[in-house]
């Protein structure tokens, strides 16, 4: 008797069941018909985030995400302009320019001015934010070491990519512990 005998299991059945897993979708598709009339017609509603039928109104999928830009566009110079993210991200600045900083300026964007009190909290949310952004030792060297490549490759008019490379090297030495001890001039 042999093992797969032993469990129950036939070759015919194994041989059906390896071919119904091959068949079976992978992962969530897009539905391409009605389930409920079987018409083609399917629009996307994206004010309610559903699928619908056209034909009887069957809502086939919901909760849908719109990938439309949020703003609008009426020619492709517009387009060019306009753009959904921010700044590349970059391994020149510590924090690979993800972090956000508060502006310097004691006005908002769009109104004139603030009150005494706002002030105030502007300053002290300043003064925290550069306090969390670099917060230990070893950020705040990588800060004053990338700002000195920063320098040097500006002086030898080095091109981006050179700058970009050299700050990831210096990255990988800090993650394998070789800048402990020496100084940035001489690393």
């Amino acid at each position: 008797m042999s093992r797969r005998e032993g469990l129950g299991v036939s070759k015919n059945n194994l041989t059906e069941t390896l071919e119904q897993v091959r068949r079976a979708p992978t992962g969530p598709r897009p539905a391409r018909a009605c389930p409920e009339c079987g018409g083609s017609k399917l629009i996307r509603d994206y004010d309610n985030a559903e699928v619908v039928c056209m034909l009887c109104g069957y809502v086939v999928a919901e909760k849908i995400a719109d990938s439309r830009p949020e703003w609008r566009a009426f020619d492709d110079e517009q387009r060019a302009k306009r753009a959904r993210t921010g700044a590349p991200m970059t391994f020149t600045i510590h924090d690979k320019g993800l972090s956000t900083i508060i502006d310097w300026r004691d006005r908002p964007s769009g109104t004139k001015s603030v009150t005494a009190d706002q002030r105030i909290e502007l300053y002290k949310l300043r003064k925290w934010q550069r306090r969390v952004r670099v917060s230990d030792a070893t950020e705040r060297n990588l800060a004053v070491a990338l700002s000195e490549l920063s320098k040097l490759a500006a002086s030898l008019s080095l091109p981006k990519n050179i700058l970009e490379t050299a700050s990831v090297i210096y990255r990988r030495a800090i993650r394998k512990r070789l800048i402990r001890g020496r100084s940035i001039h001489n690393v």
